[in-house]
C-alpha cells in the first residue's frame, strides 16, 4: 500500500465510489451534495479527502465533468485513486484518529486487520430522501472472527477479477499453473483461489494461463489462536486427519512450535485428531491426559469424552489441554491447500513462543 498520509489533516474520509454511485449510476454531483450536506449539518470547516476505486473513472462518462472534477480533487491533493479503495480507507481512518468516514460499507471483511473498526462510532453514510441528503450513523456492532473471515474470503476475489458468474465458476475447480518458473509450478495444484483476466482463468501470482485439473476439494481450515491471537490457519482437505499433539510427522501439528515448554507438556503426544468428513469438521479427544474441552456461545464450557466424535461448529472454540491455545472454525468457504509441517528442524530449535 502506498503512503497513506496526507496533508493537511483529514476530518471526513470519503469513500468516493458509494457515495458517487448513491443513486445507482456514477455521478460526481453526488460526492458535491454530500461534501456540502456535511458541511451544513456537522462541520462547516471539515477538510475532505476521497478515495476511489479505479473502476470509477472508467464508470463516469468520457469527457464528462465527472471525470474532469475528480480529476480535480487529486491535482489539490485531496484525493485519490488506487485498484481497491476500501483497505486504504480505513488505512487512513486508522492513521487519522479523529477523522470520521463517510460510506456505505460495513467493511466486515477488514475488522481483523483493523480491530478499532469492531464498535467504531466514527463511520457514517448518507441517507438519501428525494434529493436531500442527511446522515445516519452505520452500526458496527461486534462480529465474530468466522464471520470476518467469510467476508475477507468474498472481499479478496475482487481485485482478482472473478466477479461474473462465468468467473465464480473457476472457484468451484482445482488448477495448476502452466509457467514452470511460477512459485505454484512446485506444487500440484493452485492453493488459493484462481484470477480472473481477459475472460480466461489465470495464475494469481503470475498471470499466467492456468491449467483446469478437476473439481475443488471440500477442504476445510481451522484457526489456532495463542491467548486470543490468531497464529496459524491449517487446511484440512477433505478425506484427511490431522493430529494435534506433541508429536512430529506428516499428517501432524506440533504444538511445541508455537508454546512454550509449560505448555505443551501439558499436551499427551496424540491429544486430538481432526478429521475432514464430507466437507465438515469432526474433532475427537485421543484420551488425552489434560483433555479438550469445547466451548459454545452462551454456554459453560464441557470436555470431549475420549473416542466420541463431535462436529466443529462456526463460533464454537476447542480448548485442549486446559491452557491459552484454541482453535476455531475459520469462515472461509473455499480454503485450499493442504498442511504440510516441518520436518526438517528440531522444535528446540524453532523460535520459542512466550
Amino acid at each position: 500500500m502506498r503512503n497513506t498520509y496526507v496533508t493537511p489533516a483529514p476530518s471526513v474520509i470519503i469513500d468516493l465510489s458509494p457515495i458517487a454511485m448513491l443513486k445507482g449510476e456514477a455521478s460526481w454531483k453526488w460526492v458535491e451534495k454530500v461534501e456540502q450536506a456535511w458541511r451544513e449539518q456537522q462541520d462547516p470547516l471539515a477538510k475532505f479527502y476521497g478515495v476511489a476505486d479505479n473502476s470509477l473513472w472508467h464508470r463516469f462518462l468520457e469527457d464528462s465533468d465527472d471525470r474532469r472534477s475528480l480529476n480535480d480533487w487529486k491535482r489539490r491533493k485531496i484525493a485519490r485513486s488506487v485498484s481497491w479503495a476500501d483497505p486504504e480507507v480505513v488505512e487512513i481512518a486508522n492513521h487519522f484518529q479523529e477523522a470520521v468516514i463517510l460510506t456505505t460499507d460495513l467493511y466486515r471483511d477488514l475488522r481483523g486487520d483493523h480491530p478499532w473498526l469492531q464498535g467504531t462510532d466514527r463511520v457514517w453514510a448518507p441517507v438519501l430522501v428525494g434529493d436531500v441528503i442527511s446522515f445516519q450513523q452505520l452500526d458496527y456492532s461486534p462480529i465474530t472472527d468466522y464471520e470476518i473471515s467469510l467476508h475477507k474470503e468474498e472481499s479478496d476475489l475482487t481485485p482478482k477479477g472473478l466477479r461474473s458468474s462465468e468467473a465464480r465458476d473457476a472457484l468451484t475447480l482445482e488448477w495448476r499453473c502452466a509457467n514452470t518458473t511460477c512459485r505454484w509450478s512446485k506444487s500440484n495444484l493452485i492453493e488459493e483461489d484462481p484470477a480472473f483476466q481477459d475472460g480466461k482463468v489465470v495464475c494469481p501470482s503470475c498471470r499466467n494461463p492456468a491449467i483446469q485439473i478437476g473439481p475443488r476439494r471440500r477442504t476445510k481450515e481451522v484457526v489456532l489462536l495463542l491467548e486470543g491471537a490468531e497464529v496459524d490457519r491449517l487446511p484440512i482437505p477433505e478425506g484427511s486427519v490431522l493430529t494435534v499433539g506433541r508429536g512430529r510427522g506428516v499428517g501432524r501439528y506440533d504444538v511445541r512450535e508455537i508454546l512454550n515448554e509449560n505448555d505443551a507438556n501439558r499436551f499427551s503426544r496424540d491429544h486430538l485428531k481432526l478429521t475432514n468428513i464430507g466437507g465438515r469438521i469432526v474433532v475427537e479427544d485421543l484420551d488425552s491426559k489434560n483433555g479438550t474441552q469445547i466451548m459454545k456461545e452462551d454456554r459453560l464450557p464441557s470436555s470431549i469424552l475420549a473416542s466420541v466424535q463431535e462436529f466443529l461448529e462456526p463460533n464454537v472454540l476447542l480448548v485442549p489441554a486446559g491452557g491459552s491455545l484454541s482453535i476455531r472454525l475459520s469462515g472461509k468457504r473455499r480454503p485450499r491447500g493442504t498442511y504440510e509441517p516441518d520436518l526438517a528442524t528440531p522444535p528446540f530449535l524453532r523460535e520459542e513462543a512466550n
